[in-house]
């Protein structure tokens, strides 16, 4: 049942607008509700260590000051007292910024980045952070740092990441809007590995403020139980800045919720690319089966779907290229000490030095690669309205190692072949959970769609997840690998 036909009576097993009509009716408080989540964590992150770092004044605060808004009939927007997190990989006034690592900084940041600011103007109380990976280097969310986020599905798999712990904390709803980052995959990996709805939205829309040397890799955006929800998440942190340091915005931003709400109507008559594989990646037969039923209901929903390959090989290497070297860029700026690497991930350490060791010219031809996969994907869109395909082969591994046992793999970019194509083409891009595995685990549903039409994959996956609803864990499930 999705949140726009519940009943549900606990404050903490709400969204964003159940909440918010609450507090219009009088019936419920921000307070009440930031209390609920800041419960939820007390009773469940001891088992999916999914917070860095939690708030529970500094949010009860921006609670009370939201509750005074609604109760004087002036709510600073339609978010206004809907508990949010934040990654560790972006900063937040009060709290140390930590990244993951032992070269985070100890003392409380003393300013925002710029979409923390917008959804506190939006007001969205702030719980704390959520666990990365150190500096965010892979798609899964353990180190010596931060210890291991575990599954909330079964805490004996990974989470995934980079923005694992936003992923645990929407699946347990410790909190309602959970901001990540997404690189090569890190939204979609954990929502898929935990169940959740999480966009890459379009570069471009979310102003990217901090240096970083992925530049255009890196997007930001949320990871939510409901599509509604991310959307409204959109809508408050969207639009043009004059601090952004990467791509652009257009000037005119949709309302994002606009799509949500068009309902299955919205899916009628659009042309859809399936693809069951990207350049021959092999996908565990349960995934296929979840993804090829996914396909069918598209079609009876009205949209023609036809099976296609995009056209492309594996741009694997070039990722890679560019990858290690916004990370040796990245810690080079630290200069850690050998004390410090003694503390650091030797995983991580391990593509620094490789990043170190690359030239101009390979950070040229990896662009170059990343040039032409915008042009093939630019003319795929010609003939279709969105791609749709597995968004990862398999399901949440073994927690604690970085490639599933026994797979022969070696980087971790081996198992998550179909998610970091799309940051490359900077395409908005969405995980939405269409099934479990044979051993109950969730399966994602990933959508892609042309440059600035993000409407049409928030479309896809609304009308989908109101039609095929899945439920989520009412607590940790502790099981065996």
């Amino acid at each position: 049942m999705n949140e726009h036909t519940s009943h549900k009576t606990d404050l903490g097993e709400m969204g964003a607008t159940e909440l918010t009509a609450l507090y219009a009716r009088g019936a419920a408080s921000p307070v009440e509700a930031v209390e609920a989540a800041l419960a939820r964590i007390d009773r469940f992150d001891g088992a999916v260590n999914a917070f860095v770092t939690v708030v529970p004044d500094a949010a009860l605060a921006e609670a009370r000051a939201s509750e005074a808004r609604w109760k004087a009939g002036t709510p600073a927007s339609p978010l206004d007292g809907v508990p949010a997190t934040i990654k560790e990989l972006t900063r937040v006034k009060g709290i140390p910024f930590r990244k993951g690592s032992i070269l985070g900084e100890t003392e409380p940041s003393p300013n925002d980045l710029e979409i923390v600011t917008r959804l506190r103007a939006a007001g969205t109380p702030i719980l704390g952070t959520t666990a990365s990976p150190e500096f965010g280097w892979k798609g899964l969310t353990h180190g010596p740092v931060g210890g291991n986020t575990v599954n909330p599905w079964n805490t004996a798999r990974a989470s995934g990441g980079s923005s694992g712990g936003a992923a645990v904390a929407a699946a347990l709803n410790m909190g309602v809007l959970h901001e990540g980052s997404d690189g090569a995959g890190s939204i979609r990996i954990p929502a898929s590995f935990c169940g959740v709805f999480g966009i890459k939205p379009t570069f471009g829309w979310v102003p990217s403020t901090a240096p970083t040397g992925l530049m255009e890799l890196a997007h930001r955006g949320p990871l939510t139980r409901s599509v509604m929800d991310a959307a409204l998440f959109l809508n408050a942190v969207a639009g043009p800045s004059t601090e952004q340091l990467y791509g652009r915005c257009p000037p005119e931003v949709p309302d994002f919720t606009r799509a949500v709400t068009a309902g299955a109507e919205a899916v009628k008559g659009m042309r859809i690319g399936y693809a069951r594989t990207l350049d021959g990646a092999p996908v565990a037969p349960d995934v296929a089966a979840a993804v090829d039923r996914a396909a069918q209901r598209m079609a009876d929903l009205g949209a023609i779907v036809e099976e296609v390959d995009p056209g492309f090989a594996s741009p694997q290497k070039a990722l890679l290229d560019l990858w290690y070297a916004a990370q040796a860029w990245a810690v080079e700026q630290v200069n850690p000490t050998p004390e410090q690497r003694a503390m650091m991930d030797p995983g991580f350490l391990s593509i620094c030095e490789q990043g170190r060791l690359l030239s101009a010219r390979d950070f040229i031809a990896a662009d170059q690669v990343r040039a032409q996969l915008r042009v093939t994907m630019a003319r795929f869109h010609q003939s279709y309205d969105a791609l749709m395909l597995p968004t990862m082969p398999l399901v949440a591994f073994e927690a604690g190692v970085d490639v599933p046992p026994g797979s022969g793999m070696t980087e971790w970019t081996d198992w998550s072949p179909f998610t970091y194509p799309f940051n490359m083409t900077e395409q908005p891009a969405v995980s939405v959970r269409c099934g479990v595995s044979e051993d109950g685990m969730p399966v994602g549903l990933q959508l892609v769609g042309p440059l600035f039409r993000d409407d049409i994959v928030l479309a896809l996956a609304a009308a989908y997840q109101a039609t095929y609803p899945e439920p989520f864990p009412d607590a940790p499930q502790t099981h065996t690998a």
